[in-house]
């Protein structure tokens, strides 16, 4: 039965027209090529207008996603007929039988193929990483250019010039995305997982706004990593282990921030709010991820975020465990975040003498836009050493240096702990 639209269900129809925009966009794309991207968005937003006026009448139907996808197809079909004479199409899509044609892109199976080529064309070596993710979050993701803007600390002219310089460069090509591309998996499949692992951290932690997790870019990153998983080759595993770290990462969302939206940070979480069904789900993908020919940084920080999952409690957590796997995840990919956290780990397991010598050792290699994570590391083990006025000035410098509304927030009220703790030992 048909239930009535109320405004409570925005939220629910933005996530569904995200969702059914990226697989029309790229069953679409498939058709017609990256030259006719306006064509296809006055396709798919043709169909989100008739969606919002029918529903808000005749209510939501019980099954959406078919609705959109129905009416898409009639669009498309439509659009095929009056264009099959001035527009380029692939050659399979013209002359007769073409409904019976469209009706065969819209099975499951070759939606699915449709999103992992428009993926894999989206991840082309000869774009660079920014546009990679811009032009996949608004292919396959549907975010439009002010969402992206938001997301990746731009503006919405800089994303909009962004996008339009990936697709012509991608139509300069002539990519034919009917074509095998098994080559392109082989080939591609590192910068893939990159910029899903990106977009994901992105809304793990977000670098502007004032909120500290947008669970629109976590929910897009999951989505992609589980269509990817699907690949059978040497690199499935090395997928799981990327999709499992994002289960482990969601799963602690409910106990992630306060009710004014500010970060609680780990030792203080509560745990039974941890979803134990995502854990659940990483914990499964974790061990079919060891059928492994390399161990991975997927691997590594997946096997660090389900032993902090799988802790009762914070100081019962394994941070020998930790450490070690810090320890090889930076001799895999050293860059200074991971660096950072080795050292925090450490000081967990050994004491913070330990975490602040290898933080001295580190600190040339640290670059302005991350020092305010260094300098709360540094805070952070000086407080743990009861130092606290030593730990206050160091968090005041990372205050400073934060660029961040709810970074500067919760740094705030270690400040005021510091003060806290001073007066108490005076």
């Amino acid at each position: 039965m048909d239930t009535k639209l109320t405004y409570s269900d925005s939220k629910n129809i933005e996530h569904l027209f995200r969702q059914q925009s990226g697989k029309m966009f790229s069953i679409l794309i498939r058709l017609f090529g990256f030259d006719n991207s306006t064509l296809i968005e006055d396709i798919i937003q043709e169909t989100f207008l008739a969606a919002m006026k029918t529903w808000s009448v005749k209510g939501v139907p019980e099954q959406p996603e078919a609705w959109l996808m129905q009416v898409s197809k009639n669009k498309l079909i439509n659009e095929l007929k009056k264009r099959s004479n001035r527009t380029r199409l692939n050659e399979q899509f013209a002359g007769e039988k073409l409904e019976e044609k469209v009706d065969e892109l819209f099975l499951d199976k070759e939606i699915k193929d449709s999103q992992l080529r428009a993926l894999f064309a989206c991840c082309n070596p000869f774009l660079n990483k920014k546009e990679q993710i811009m032009l996949t979050l608004k292919i396959l993701s549907g975010f439009n250019n002010s969402e992206i803007a938001n997301a990746l600390l731009s503006s919405s002219d800089a994303v909009k010039k962004a996008i339009y310089r990936a697709k012509k460069s991608l139509q300069e090509q002539d990519i034919d995305l009917n074509a095998p591309f098994i080559h392109e998996i082989n080939d591609r499949i590192d910068t893939v997982h990159t910029i899903i692992y990106l977009i994901f951290n992105e809304g793990y932690k977000q670098t502007s706004g004032n909120s500290v997790i947008n669970k629109d870019l976590c929910f897009e990153a999951s989505r992609l990593a589980v269509l990817v998983s699907s690949i059978d080759g040497d690199h499935q595993p090395e997928s799981y282990a990327l999709l499992a770290l994002i289960y482990f990462s969601m799963a602690r969302f409910p106990a992630r921030i306060n009710a004014n939206g500010e970060m609680i940070e780990l030792e203080t979480q509560d745990r039974s709010l941890w979803n134990k069904e995502m854990i659940y789900a990483g914990t499964s993908l974790l061990a079919k991820s060891r059928n492994a020919k390399r161990i991975s940084a997927y691997h590594l920080e997946a096997t660090i975020s389900s032993i902090h999952c799988m802790a009762k409690s914070f100081e019962t957590t394994d941070w020998e465990s930790i450490t070690i796997c810090y320890q090889k995840l930076t001799a895999i990919d050293d860059n200074p975040i991971a660096q950072i956290n080795y050292a925090i780990a450490l000081s967990k397991w050994k004491d913070s003498e330990a975490g602040l010598k290898k933080l001295d050792e580190i600190e040339e290699s640290i670059s302005k836009p991350i020092k305010h994570l260094f300098y709360a590391a540094k805070a952070s083990m000086f407080y743990q050493n009861k130092t606290f006025e030593l730990a206050k000035s160091y968090y005041q410098v990372a205050y400073d240096l934060s660029k961040h509304e709810m970074d500067k927030k919760f740094i705030s009220k270690k400040i005021q702990m510091c003060d806290r703790e001073s007066l108490k030992m005076n």
